[in-house]
């Protein structure tokens, strides 16, 4: 990690004796951030049992706001780190045109997928496909964005959808695109699509991601079904499949909920294969800022048997 980073961490660590949701430094720049570690024992009926206790994540997150210009840094450390060092996870600006219009520069997240890539958007511990990870995650580009209350489309030129170094290539190249309404109020439909040509693989990839979420009282419902093909596996098979999940999330109190969540994942190819996983997650907060969820976690794999994970986490959040 370069100078300019480490000297934003160490003055940001340096100004806050005291942790709180936000913190403003003046009206241009304000900090938030999270750390979270997990206890997790996993047994298998054809594999060695493991567990693991563990500093997840930790993540700092710089806001920018120069009324219709914003940007965002954050800085990420993740615990199976080698460097043991914070690494730029995002860095992108905003310019708004008004309206709903805007456009995005820089280092940003990706569209696709329901679940968030951090576990504070998370509705318990665990995402949801256990054979492959299709959400692309982060990448470099430039894109275009329009929301109003009944509608958001979005619009992406990255350098790559899975493999991101910086450089958009006739060689190697992804877009991005989605489309959301929100017909009544706590109801979202999102329909997203991404391909990337010329990756360092051989084939072109391409995924297809529809979602729906409905928050009513306190209750939270969601459906996901994903399709991907990634042209020829390097074993020489069409790598293709498709992934689904279905998920219910109840507040009972203000402090206590439970998640329930069925989900599979489907390759179709090296002869095919199928884990369907079940999850049931209870959370708790013990305090504004701090969370705790347990889940007990089972992933059917057909032949390779049957996994299953318990989990506690604590998320701090400020």
């Amino acid at each position: 990690m370069n100078k300019l980073l480490k000297a934003l961490l160490a003055v940001s660590l340096l100004a806050f004796p005291s942790l709180q949701a936000q913190i403003e430094i003046n009206e241009n720049l304000s900090v938030s951030g999270f750390f979270d570690m997990s206890i997790v024992s996993n047994s298998n009926e054809t594999r060695e049992d493991d567990s693991s206790f563990n500093l997840d994540q930790a993540e700092l997150d710089f806001l920018f706001d120069f009324d219709n210009l914003t940007g965002q840094l954050d800085l990420n450390y993740l615990g199976d780190n080698d460097d043991e060092e914070f690494d730029l996870e995002q860095a992108f600006l905003n310019y708004s045109f008004g309206d709903g219009l805007s456009v995005e520069a820089g280092k940003f997240r990706s569209f696709l997928g329901f679940e968030s890539w951090e576990p504070t958007g998370l509705y318990q511990y665990s995402t949801a496909y256990d054979l492959i990870d299709i959400r692309p995650g982060h990448h470099n580009g430039v894109r275009a964005l329009y929301a109003d209350d009944f509608v958001a489309f979005g619009l992406s030129l990255v350098d790559s959808l899975y493999d991101p170094d910086g450089s958009i290539e006739d060689s190697e190249k992804g877009i991005e695109a989605k489309i959301a309404i929100f017909p009544i109020e706590g109801l979202t439909i999102q329909a997203g699509f991404g391909q990337e040509s010329g990756a360092s693989s051989i084939n072109d990839r391409d995924v297809i991601n529809l979602w729906t979420s409905y928050e009513v009282g306190n209750m939270t419902y969601a459906f996901e079904l994903s399709q991907y093909d990634f042209g020829l596996h390097p074993w020489g098979d069409q790598w293709e499949g498709s992934q689904w999940l279905a998920m219910a999330n109840m507040g009972i109190t203000d402090n206590f909920g439970i998640t329930a969540r069925i989900s599979e994942d489907t390759q179709d190819f090296r002869g095919g294969e199928t884990a369907t996983k079940f999850t049931i997650s209870p959370n708790v907060t013990v305090h504004d800022n701090l969370g705790i969820i347990f889940e007990i976690s089972q992933t059917d794999f057909g032949t390779e048997g049957t996994d299953t994970s318990l989990a506690l986490e604590t998320i701090f959040t400020f």
